[in-house]
């Protein structure tokens, strides 16, 4: 017997970015010199501090989640969330390595301009393939600093946006209490009370039940001030910080830390606020449409984090079955792996080429082209509900890959499988997205520009694709117009189905948009993509084409 055989593979990456080629590609595409050369290195840094040291601490951090100190009823009422050693460097090590104080520097934004998401994008990416809770934290802390830096005074920016936008050690990290127990994604139910004291300062009153980053410096709160009409109409956006200029605390507490599936590393709380002092953002008949901007760069942190998971399970998987020998030959050299592996480097390269192309239409907004709001407006909810459920299915992909091996806590398969799960549900279920698509293209005309941008980037390399797209972007168009058109709510079923196949057609547009101006792989991938996911779902490859996608895309 070969002793090999029996042995189970240790693998292991010395930088993330340097083996995905695919991601390279794909930046390459979106970034010019100027910017890539300034990525460049930091992904590689950050690449092999996520395959390193990131990678270690990550799993001792899941493995200490954070424990919430009992009260001093003695003294002052305080709590305090004990977080472990792991967590703390993990924080000094993102937010040292300016994954969000770097893009507040008005000299990086003049340096990478209107590509400016898209870099910080590509480092959240490679970072969250180690750590996903963390990175929560991390997209809240920007979402904050992004709200104050719209719709803040200018004392507000000068005070808490120099701090969210500040390196360890004399930082803040923000976090977002919008979940109330009564309303979940009802946000319009929010009981919270806003009353406006005799010195013209507001204090905020409730209970908020699903607070991530409970540890949080300064957190983004909706409460309707006393005498404001119901729904979301009523509510207005304050920033409530964790402590006061004097040093003392807030009086706002955190009750309980839940015990999570999932992203145990980062403490996410119960919160109680108590007449805490609040700062007023922008109008107070406005705060939820001001929400609604963390709102959307939460989902597309989501969306990243997303295809981050589905990288790592793929990487993980892929790396394995090239290793692990079973019945005297590599898993991977059997077919049905290989279709397997196939069928992963597939979704992943397009849900990553989806959501770098709805990061590419925040940086245009960014930049003043007011004219790709409504495309944005309906890739950010598709892309984030897409890629959420795509993640929980390829976490488990990879988990069968590795058996039993890959079921057990010492590998990271199994955090990732739990971890997954979150990403379907955070910052709006599939259903409440499913919602905003076709909110988004009943009043922001988001239909016309999905369909026109479809029509334009849908490449021509030639193979089958020359016969599909069309038919298939006026079959989409057509049924989205029916849909709108229909009463009650039966419709929403259809539209749910309708957000899955738009998915994968814009996915399938921009695969064969790369493919017509890339080489090899791109046309391989596009092809592959069509056949397997469009034309002829279900149907088997045959064994030529799938070993040759194996090669190329694995």
């Amino acid at each position: 017997m070969n002793p090999n055989s029996e042995r189970i593979p240790d693998i292991r990456c010395e930088d993330f970015y340097a083996v995905d080629t695919a991601f390279q590609a794909l930046l390459a595409r979106h970034l010019d010199a100027t910017a890539m050369d300034w990525a460049k290195p930091r992904l590689h840094r950050m690449g092999r501090l996520a395959a390193g040291e990131i990678d270690t601490l990550a799993f001792e951090a899941d493995a200490n989640p954070p424990e919430l100190a009992p009260y001093d009823r003695q003294g002052e009422r305080t709590e305090r969330i004990a977080i472990h050693p792991s967590y703390a460097r993990l924080k000094e090590i993102a937010y040292g390595e300016g994954i969000v104080a770097d893009f507040y520097s008005p000299e990086v934004r003049r340096l990478l301009g209107k590509q400016t998401h898209r870099v910080k994008f590509a480092l959240g990416y490679v970072f969250s393939q180690a750590e996903q809770g963390l990175y929560c934290p991390i997209c809240m802390t920007d979402g904050a600093a992004r709200l104050i830096e719209q719709f803040g005074t200018e004392e507000l920016k000068s005070t808490m946006l120099a701090k969210l936008g500040s390196r360890p050690p004399d930082y803040w990290q923000g976090a977002m209490f919008l979940t109330e127990k009564q309303g979940g994604s009802d946000v319009g139910a929010c009981d919270t009370v806003a009353s406006k004291a005799p010195d013209g300062s507001w204090r905020l009153t409730g209970d908020k039940w699903f607070c991530s980053n409970a540890e949080t410096d300064l957190a983004m709160v909706l409460a309707r001030p006393e005498g404001a009409p119901a729904g979301t109409r009523g509510l207005a956006l304050f920033a409530m910080t964790r402590r006061l200029p004097d040093g003392s605390l807030n009086p706002w507490f955190v009750m309980r830390l839940k015990s999570k599936l999932g992203t145990r590393s980062m403490p996410t709380g119960e919160v109680r606020i108590e007449g805490a002092v609040a700062h007023l953002i922008g109008d107070a008949g406005r705060g939820f449409i001001y929400m609604t901007e963390m709102l959307n760069l939460s989902r597309l942190y989501n969306a990243v984090a997303s295809i981050s998971l589905i990288r790592r399970a793929f990487w993980e998987a892929a790396s394995y079955a090239k290793a692990r020998q079973a019945f005297g030959k590599t898993l991977s050299s059997y077919p049905m792996v290989q279709d397997t592996l196939v069928a992963m480097a597939l979704e992943l390269e397009a849900a990553c080429a989806l959501v770098f192309e709805t990061v590419a239409c925040l940086d245009r907004l960014d930049a003043g082209e007011a004219s790709v709001r409504p495309l944005l407006r309906i890739l950010t909810p598709l892309g984030k509900l897409f890629t959420g459920r795509l993640a929980v299915r390829c976490a488990s992909e990879s988990v069968e890959m590795l058996g039993g091996n890959g079921y057990v806590e010492d590998r990271v398969t199994s955090r990732l499988y739990r971890d997954a799960q979150v990403l379907p549900v955070w910052e709006g279920t599939t259903n409440i997205l499913v919602l905003d698509c076709f909110r988004a293209m009943a009043k922001e005309g988001s239909l016309s520009a999905f369909v026109e941008t479809m029509r334009a980037r849908k490449g021509a390399f030639g193979g089958e694709s020359a016969g599909v797209l069309d038919p298939l972007v006026r079959g989409l168009e057509s049924e989205a117009a029916d849909l709108m058109r229909s009463e009650g709510d039966g419709w929403t079923v259809g539209a749910r189905h309708w957000c899955e196949r738009a998915a994968r057609a814009f996915e399938a547009v921009l695969l064969c948009d790369a493919a017509a101006k890339g080489g090899e792989r791109e046309k391989t991938a596009a092809q592959a993509f069509l056949t397997r996911f469009v034309t002829a779902p279900g149907r088997p490859p045959r064994p030529a084409d799938l070993a040759a996608q194996f090669a190329t895309l694995v």
